[in-house]
């Protein structure tokens, strides 16, 4: 049978396509990688980190059903902060919310939301909808591949059918598919797009070298070729529930230690001296990611007759973890004599995790509802989150300076944020509370020498 060189056809390809095979398993032709123009469905932490970076070789596509933020990203506003206004101008990109303009790109990548619904099921509506909206635009010899974390199978099994039905058109004759897991870690400056290692998966080998390729042009610490796209998916829910667990421990370990009379942190930082004890710290787990991943897992394991027990103890005990601050708070103003009832609390930090303005499933909002059943008046200050949503809260009055506010009954500082190390030094959030008020600081930010010369103060 007649053979040739697929690397000479295919140049951009490496691996498995730089040898020989059968003429009648030639690939189907795609894209160029290092010129393919890419649109990105979903304009979040992770879709303009893409935008940005993939401009720089073609032109870019960005799409988001939100026509607010598209107007706003056209005049360089980012309000999650990943991206400046200077790479927003002077990227090659066009910001669009007409689905038509999909048509244009030689790759769709989609970045949209996954979130659990009341239940803790998984909510793929945003998902569907995309390849929905893809299988009705796309050009022929595209390629799709999904950014958003899926149940195993969900790529393949689901989103698959729904481009095919719409667009009338077979993946791996007329169209070609991929995943490759967002790894952004919002608000982090020292790991960018390009410095995070990316897994990447085809639905063949000839579309995994064709993905390697292509987030060559945006990740430059290397790319990781999974064996197929359901490990991809299954990698990217069993990194986040991998720290889930591990937070988990930190927590419940950080209710049996204070019983004990000592802290969490200190027992942390001795077994930290040991070289493999990995380093996980207890307190609010909350955020897109790692407080709502694990239940794909527990979703896909009730379909396969899996309890995954021990999946789901660790998410009861990270979301009990508000509660127990609260119940901690109230000790707290009875080692004084006094109850929580009728208290100003001030709570500092309502976004998910320091220096991110994201405030989704953030479980501050959990701890200040209970804080308001319990007969509390609650007061949050958070200079650096965005509000476009509601989360909780009830009661709750959101302040905007402190100062401004009387004296507080208490202090819970949930977060570290750069903000409130700079504005608020210990004699500063002594001037707005009272003698023996308690403070519950879970990053450790008031651990001084003279702290309990005001404050009745707790740490984990």
């Amino acid at each position: 049978m007649k053979t040739e060189n697929l690397h000479e056809e295919y140049p951009f390809t490496g691996g498995p396509l730089n040898s020989l095979r059968l003429v009648n398993e030639l690939p189907p032709k795609l894209p160029n990688p290092a010129t393919a123009s890419v649109a990105v469905i979903g304009l979040g932490y992770v879709g303009l980190p893409l935008i940005c970076g993939f401009s720089e070789n073609s032109r870019s596509i960005g799409f988001d059903v939100n026509g607010k933020k598209v107007d706003e990203l056209k005049n360089g506003i980012d309000h999650t902060g990943e991206v400046t206004a200077t790479e927003l101008l002077s990227a090659d990109a066009k910001f669009t919310t007409d689905p038509a303009d999909l048509g244009l790109a030689d790759v769709i990548i989609v970045c949209v939301p996954t979130p659990v619904n009341s239940r803790n099921r998984p909510d793929y509506s945003a998902l569907l909808a995309a390849s929905r909206s893809i299988g009705r635009n796309m050009k022929k010899g595209a390629v799709v591949i999904f950014e958003s974390t899926v149940d195993p199978g969900t790529t393949e099994d689901r989103c698959l059918p729904l481009i095919e039905e719409a667009s009338g058109m077979r993946e791996g004759i007329d169209f070609y598919l991929g995943y490759s897991p967002e790894r952004i870690n919002p608000a982090d400056r020292t790991r960018r797009l390009a410095d995070i290692k990316k897994i990447v998966a085809g639905s063949s080998p000839y579309v995994t070298d064709f993905l390697v390729g292509l987030y060559s042009r945006v990740v430059k610490v290397g790319l990781f070729p999974a064996a197929s796209i359901k490990v991809a998916e299954a990698a990217k829910i069993l990194e986040n529930t991998q720290r889930d667990l591990n937070i988990a421990l930190m927590n419940q370990l950080m209710t049996l230690y204070d019983k004990m009379g000592i802290r969490s942190t200190d027992v942390i930082a001795a077994a930290s001296s040991k070289w493999n004890f990995h380093h996980y710290r207890p307190g609010l787990v909350g955020g897109h990611c790692i407080a709502v991943d694990p239940y794909y897992l527990i979703d896909a394991g009730r379909r396969h007759g899996l309890s995954m027990d021990l999946v789901v103890a660790a998410r009861s005990v990270n979301e009990a973890t508000p509660y127990f601050l609260v119940e901690k708070l109230e000790e707290l103003f009875e080692q004084n004599e006094q109850s929580i009832q009728n208290k100003r609390i001030l709570v500092l930090g309502r976004t998910f995790k320091e220096d991110c303005p994201d405030t989704r499933n953030s479980k501050t909002f959990k701890m200040m509802d209970y804080l308001w059943s319990r007969g509390a008046e609650v007061f949050n200050f958070d200079p650096i989150a965005e509000d476009d949503h509601f989360e909780g809260g009830r009661g709750t009055h959101f302040i905007g300076d402190p100062q401004e506010q009387g004296q507080f009954d208490a202090v819970i500082v949930t977060l570290g944020h750069t903000v409130f190390r700079e504005q608020f030094d210990l004699d500063t959030l002594a001037s707005v509370t009272k003698k023996h008020a308690p403070m519950i600081d879970m990053r450790g930010m008031y651990d001084t020498g003279h702290v309990e010369d005001h404050f009745t103060y707790w740490r984990p």
